[in-house]
């Protein structure tokens, strides 16, 4: 993942938690899931 898409992602996410279509709770753990995994593709390179 790159940072444009990793970026494309926390903005949908922000988009949604907006919206109010997802929760405080699942915005914290999915934004945790996106941040956690871009980390660890960036450690393997």
């Amino acid at each position: 993942m790159t940072r444009e898409e990793l970026k494309s992602q926390i903005d949908e996410l922000m988009r949604q938690y907006a919206d109010e279509e997802i929760d405080g709770a699942t915005y914290f753990q999915k934004m945790m899931e996106l941040t956690t995994s871009f980390q660890n593709e960036s450690q393997e390179d």
